[in-house]
Protein backbone atom coordinates (compact mmCIF):
# COMPACT_ATOMS: atom_id res chain seq x y z
CA UNK A 1 0.00 0.00 0.00
CA UNK A 2 1.78 3.43 -1.34
CA UNK A 3 1.58 6.00 2.09
CA UNK A 4 -0.05 8.87 1.32
CA UNK A 5 1.98 12.71 1.38
CA UNK A 6 0.07 15.51 2.70
CA UNK A 7 1.29 19.73 1.99
CA UNK A 8 0.29 21.77 5.13
CA UNK A 9 0.86 25.50 5.70
CA UNK A 10 3.24 25.89 9.07
CA UNK A 11 1.72 29.62 9.32
CA UNK A 12 -2.32 29.08 9.20
CA UNK A 13 -3.40 25.78 10.98
CA UNK A 14 -6.89 26.24 10.00
CA UNK A 15 -6.03 25.62 6.57
CA UNK A 16 -6.97 21.69 5.64
CA UNK A 17 -3.87 19.63 4.82
CA UNK A 18 -4.12 18.96 1.07
CA UNK A 19 -3.27 15.53 -0.26
CA UNK A 20 -0.44 15.11 -2.57
CA UNK A 21 -0.49 13.54 -5.79
CA UNK A 22 1.99 11.88 -7.52
CA UNK A 23 2.93 14.78 -10.11
CA UNK A 24 2.89 17.32 -7.25
CA UNK A 25 6.07 15.33 -5.86
CA UNK A 26 7.57 14.21 -9.36
CA UNK A 27 11.29 15.83 -9.59
CA UNK A 28 12.25 17.05 -13.36
CA UNK A 29 15.66 18.53 -14.68
CA UNK A 30 15.71 20.19 -17.57
CA UNK A 31 17.62 19.04 -20.50
CA UNK A 32 19.50 21.27 -23.06
CA UNK A 33 20.65 18.51 -25.17
CA UNK A 34 17.28 16.68 -25.61
CA UNK A 35 15.91 20.27 -26.63
CA UNK A 36 18.29 21.10 -28.97
CA UNK A 37 17.92 18.16 -30.79
CA UNK A 38 13.95 18.29 -30.82
CA UNK A 39 15.19 21.96 -32.26
CA UNK A 40 17.28 20.83 -34.97
CA UNK A 41 14.70 18.26 -36.29
CA UNK A 42 11.69 20.18 -36.35
CA UNK A 43 14.19 22.98 -38.12
CA UNK A 44 15.90 20.31 -40.38
CA UNK A 45 19.72 21.77 -39.31
CA UNK A 46 22.93 20.19 -40.13
CA UNK A 47 26.13 20.39 -38.31
CA UNK A 48 27.35 20.02 -35.19
CA UNK A 49 25.63 20.40 -31.78
CA UNK A 50 27.22 21.41 -28.66
CA UNK A 51 27.98 24.31 -26.28
CA UNK A 52 30.45 27.24 -26.57
CA UNK A 53 30.15 29.09 -23.57
CA UNK A 54 28.17 28.44 -20.52
CA UNK A 55 25.19 30.44 -21.81
CA UNK A 56 25.45 29.80 -25.88
CA UNK A 57 24.66 26.68 -27.65
CA UNK A 58 25.39 26.05 -31.01
CA UNK A 59 22.54 24.27 -32.59
CA UNK A 60 23.12 23.57 -36.25
CA UNK A 61 23.69 25.30 -40.09
CA UNK A 62 21.16 25.20 -42.88
CA UNK A 63 21.39 27.27 -46.01
CA UNK A 64 18.80 30.20 -45.75
CA UNK A 65 18.73 32.81 -49.05
CA UNK A 66 21.42 31.43 -50.35
CA UNK A 67 23.98 31.79 -47.21
CA UNK A 68 25.41 29.34 -45.03
CA UNK A 69 23.93 30.43 -42.05
CA UNK A 70 24.75 29.61 -38.22
CA UNK A 71 22.00 29.19 -35.52
CA UNK A 72 22.99 29.66 -31.97
CA UNK A 73 20.59 29.33 -28.76
CA UNK A 74 21.82 31.96 -25.97
CA UNK A 75 20.91 32.33 -22.83
CA UNK A 76 20.52 35.55 -20.36
CA UNK A 77 18.92 37.06 -18.09
CA UNK A 78 19.13 40.42 -19.04
CA UNK A 79 21.37 42.59 -21.60
CA UNK A 80 24.42 43.63 -19.45
CA UNK A 81 24.80 39.70 -19.33
CA UNK A 82 24.48 39.56 -23.06
CA UNK A 83 26.27 42.16 -24.27
CA UNK A 84 29.73 40.91 -23.94
CA UNK A 85 29.16 37.28 -25.01
CA UNK A 86 27.23 38.34 -27.58
CA UNK A 87 29.88 40.90 -29.18
CA UNK A 88 32.29 38.01 -28.88
CA UNK A 89 30.37 35.69 -31.64
CA UNK A 90 32.43 36.89 -34.58
CA UNK A 91 35.32 35.37 -33.07
CA UNK A 92 33.91 32.12 -31.86
CA UNK A 93 31.95 31.46 -35.32
CA UNK A 94 34.11 29.66 -37.85
CA UNK A 95 34.45 31.46 -40.92
CA UNK A 96 32.49 29.29 -43.01
CA UNK A 97 29.36 30.76 -41.80
CA UNK A 98 27.95 34.21 -43.69
CA UNK A 99 25.24 34.76 -40.67
CA UNK A 100 24.25 33.74 -37.82
CA UNK A 101 20.40 33.94 -36.03
CA UNK A 102 21.25 33.99 -32.31
CA UNK A 103 18.29 32.74 -30.39
CA UNK A 104 17.26 34.21 -27.25
CA UNK A 105 14.21 32.89 -25.86
CA UNK A 106 12.51 35.63 -23.71
CA UNK A 107 15.43 38.66 -24.27
CA UNK A 108 14.21 41.00 -26.74
CA UNK A 109 17.40 42.87 -28.51
CA UNK A 110 15.90 44.83 -31.15
CA UNK A 111 15.35 47.75 -28.72
CA UNK A 112 19.06 47.39 -27.28
CA UNK A 113 21.85 49.57 -28.77
CA UNK A 114 23.57 46.57 -29.31
CA UNK A 115 20.94 45.58 -31.65
CA UNK A 116 22.34 47.69 -34.61
CA UNK A 117 26.08 46.16 -33.88
CA UNK A 118 24.70 42.74 -34.38
CA UNK A 119 22.86 43.46 -37.27
CA UNK A 120 25.83 45.51 -39.64
CA UNK A 121 27.91 42.01 -38.44
CA UNK A 122 25.02 39.73 -40.18
CA UNK A 123 23.80 38.77 -36.73
CA UNK A 124 19.81 38.33 -36.37
CA UNK A 125 18.52 37.87 -32.89
CA UNK A 126 14.88 36.71 -32.40
CA UNK A 127 13.28 35.23 -29.69
CA UNK A 128 10.47 32.77 -28.97
CA UNK A 129 6.96 32.99 -28.98
CA UNK A 130 5.27 32.00 -25.29
CA UNK A 131 3.61 29.05 -27.83
CA UNK A 132 7.01 27.52 -28.47
CA UNK A 133 6.48 24.23 -28.03
CA UNK A 134 3.46 23.75 -27.65
CA UNK A 135 2.66 22.17 -30.95
CA UNK A 136 6.31 22.08 -32.46
CA UNK A 137 9.45 23.37 -32.35
CA UNK A 138 10.17 25.60 -35.50
CA UNK A 139 11.67 28.68 -34.73
CA UNK A 140 10.32 31.70 -37.03
CA UNK A 141 13.61 33.46 -38.10
CA UNK A 142 12.95 35.01 -41.70
CA UNK A 143 11.60 37.59 -40.48
CA UNK A 144 14.30 38.57 -38.74
CA UNK A 145 16.10 39.24 -42.05
CA UNK A 146 13.47 41.38 -43.53
CA UNK A 147 13.45 43.63 -40.19
CA UNK A 148 14.27 47.38 -41.06
CA UNK A 149 17.64 48.25 -38.85
CA UNK A 150 17.13 51.42 -36.68
CA UNK A 151 18.45 54.63 -38.16
CA UNK A 152 22.51 55.29 -37.13
CA UNK A 153 23.49 51.63 -37.78
CA UNK A 154 26.63 51.29 -35.60
CA UNK A 155 30.05 50.54 -37.35
CA UNK A 156 30.58 46.65 -37.10
CA UNK A 157 32.01 44.85 -33.88
CA UNK A 158 35.64 44.92 -34.12
CA UNK A 159 36.80 40.77 -33.73
CA UNK A 160 38.34 39.98 -30.58
CA UNK A 161 41.66 37.88 -29.74
CA UNK A 162 41.00 34.91 -27.33
CA UNK A 163 42.29 36.46 -24.72
CA UNK A 164 40.36 39.88 -24.87
CA UNK A 165 37.48 37.46 -25.28
CA UNK A 166 38.69 35.78 -22.46
CA UNK A 167 38.56 38.90 -20.50
CA UNK A 168 34.79 39.91 -21.79
CA UNK A 169 33.52 37.18 -20.12
CA UNK A 170 35.44 37.24 -17.18
CA UNK A 171 35.15 41.30 -16.07
CA UNK A 172 31.79 41.67 -18.08
CA UNK A 173 33.39 45.00 -20.04
CA UNK A 174 29.95 46.59 -21.69
CA UNK A 175 31.88 48.40 -24.16
CA UNK A 176 34.28 48.45 -27.32
CA UNK A 177 35.47 52.14 -27.62
CA UNK A 178 38.88 53.34 -27.97
CA UNK A 179 40.41 56.09 -25.86
CA UNK A 180 43.82 57.21 -26.58
CA UNK A 181 45.85 60.01 -24.36
CA UNK A 182 48.68 61.60 -26.60
CA UNK A 183 49.70 63.43 -23.01
CA UNK A 184 49.11 67.13 -24.68
CA UNK A 185 47.68 70.31 -23.05
CA UNK A 186 47.29 72.73 -25.54
CA UNK A 187 46.29 75.35 -22.84
CA UNK A 188 46.19 75.76 -18.72
CA UNK A 189 43.81 73.00 -17.30
CA UNK A 190 42.59 71.68 -20.71
CA UNK A 191 43.43 67.79 -21.83
CA UNK A 192 43.42 66.60 -25.21
CA UNK A 193 41.84 62.89 -25.46
CA UNK A 194 40.69 60.95 -28.52
CA UNK A 195 37.46 59.15 -27.97
CA UNK A 196 36.84 56.74 -31.25
CA UNK A 197 38.97 59.20 -33.32
CA UNK A 198 36.93 62.01 -31.81
CA UNK A 199 38.81 64.60 -30.67
CA UNK A 200 37.92 66.33 -27.06
CA UNK A 201 39.22 68.38 -24.20
CA UNK A 202 38.75 67.93 -20.30
CA UNK A 203 39.83 70.20 -17.67
CA UNK A 204 42.24 69.06 -15.04
CA UNK A 205 39.35 67.54 -12.51
CA UNK A 206 37.71 65.59 -15.25
CA UNK A 207 41.13 64.43 -16.93
CA UNK A 208 42.71 63.28 -13.73
CA UNK A 209 39.31 61.50 -12.77
CA UNK A 210 39.45 59.33 -15.82
CA UNK A 211 43.75 59.04 -15.58
CA UNK A 212 42.05 57.29 -12.55
CA UNK A 213 39.84 55.21 -14.21
CA UNK A 214 42.89 54.58 -16.79
CA UNK A 215 45.30 52.97 -14.54
CA UNK A 216 43.08 51.14 -12.69
CA UNK A 217 41.83 49.39 -15.93
CA UNK A 218 45.43 48.98 -16.83
CA UNK A 219 45.42 46.56 -13.82
CA UNK A 220 43.88 43.89 -15.74
CA UNK A 221 41.56 43.22 -12.85
CA UNK A 222 38.36 44.40 -14.24
CA UNK A 223 39.26 48.23 -13.10
CA UNK A 224 36.64 48.62 -10.27
CA UNK A 225 37.69 51.85 -8.28
CA UNK A 226 35.47 52.72 -4.79
CA UNK A 227 34.08 56.27 -4.25
CA UNK A 228 36.11 55.92 -0.59
CA UNK A 229 39.23 55.50 -2.43
CA UNK A 230 38.67 58.28 -4.63
CA UNK A 231 37.48 60.52 -1.87
CA UNK A 232 40.77 59.53 0.02
CA UNK A 233 43.01 60.39 -2.63
CA UNK A 234 41.37 63.75 -3.77
CA UNK A 235 39.79 62.91 -6.95
CA UNK A 236 36.07 63.52 -5.73
CA UNK A 237 34.59 64.88 -2.20
CA UNK A 238 31.48 63.31 -0.71
CA UNK A 239 29.24 66.58 -1.70
CA UNK A 240 29.56 66.29 -5.05
CA UNK A 241 31.31 63.03 -6.41
CA UNK A 242 27.76 61.96 -8.18
CA UNK A 243 27.71 65.38 -10.05
CA UNK A 244 31.44 64.37 -11.39
CA UNK A 245 30.80 61.28 -12.68
CA UNK A 246 27.84 62.19 -14.52
CA UNK A 247 30.32 65.84 -15.91
CA UNK A 248 32.44 63.03 -17.38
CA UNK A 249 29.94 61.11 -19.07
CA UNK A 250 28.41 63.84 -20.40
CA UNK A 251 31.47 65.35 -22.24
CA UNK A 252 32.41 61.59 -23.48
CA UNK A 253 29.27 60.25 -25.06
CA UNK A 254 29.06 62.35 -27.85
CA UNK A 255 31.76 60.26 -28.83
CA UNK A 256 31.00 56.97 -27.61
CA UNK A 257 29.62 54.07 -29.95
CA UNK A 258 26.06 53.71 -28.32
CA UNK A 259 26.42 57.34 -27.15
CA UNK A 260 25.73 55.94 -23.08
CA UNK A 261 28.00 57.34 -20.85
CA UNK A 262 26.44 55.53 -17.94
CA UNK A 263 27.88 52.42 -19.78
CA UNK A 264 31.35 53.66 -20.55
CA UNK A 265 31.64 54.89 -17.05
CA UNK A 266 29.86 52.13 -15.59
CA UNK A 267 28.76 51.87 -11.72
CA UNK A 268 28.82 48.61 -9.72
CA UNK A 269 25.63 49.42 -7.44
CA UNK A 270 28.09 48.87 -4.76
CA UNK A 271 29.47 52.38 -4.68
CA UNK A 272 32.51 51.78 -7.05
CA UNK A 273 33.43 53.05 -10.79
CA UNK A 274 35.27 52.15 -13.59
CA UNK A 275 35.93 52.57 -17.34
CA UNK A 276 34.15 50.10 -19.01
CA UNK A 277 36.15 49.25 -22.21
CA UNK A 278 38.79 46.31 -22.44
CA UNK A 279 42.50 47.31 -21.24
CA UNK A 280 43.96 46.92 -25.04
CA UNK A 281 41.50 49.70 -25.93
CA UNK A 282 43.12 51.86 -24.05
CA UNK A 283 46.70 53.45 -24.62
CA UNK A 284 48.50 57.08 -23.85
CA UNK A 285 51.97 58.46 -23.99
CA UNK A 286 53.14 57.48 -21.15
CA UNK A 287 56.35 59.81 -21.30
CA UNK A 288 54.63 63.00 -22.12
CA UNK A 289 52.21 61.82 -19.11
CA UNK A 290 55.02 61.67 -16.99
CA UNK A 291 55.55 65.54 -17.06
CA UNK A 292 52.34 66.67 -16.63
CA UNK A 293 51.86 69.26 -13.82
CA UNK A 294 49.34 67.74 -12.16
CA UNK A 295 50.29 65.23 -9.76
CA UNK A 296 47.44 63.39 -9.34
CA UNK A 297 48.00 62.25 -13.33
CA UNK A 298 51.74 62.09 -13.38
CA UNK A 299 52.45 59.75 -10.20
CA UNK A 300 50.37 56.97 -12.60
CA UNK A 301 53.31 56.74 -15.12
CA UNK A 302 55.83 58.08 -12.91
Amino acid sequence: MERELYAICPEDTEIDPILLKKDDISQYRFSIEALVSTIRKANDFTGGQYPFTSRMYFIGERVVEGLNTAFILAFFPDIRLAEPHLLSLLARIPAQYEQMVVVTPSLSLSQEPIYSMLRASSIFPVTLPASFGQRNFKISYLGAFKRRLPAGVSAQAPALTKKQLADYEKYVYLCQDRLYIPGTFPRERMNDIFLNGHKLRLGDALFALLMRFVAELKKGQGGWVSTSDLVAEGYINHIEHRQRFSNLRTKLEGSLHEKAGTKFIQASGSKEYRLSTHPDFVTYDKEKLKTHPDPKISLHFA
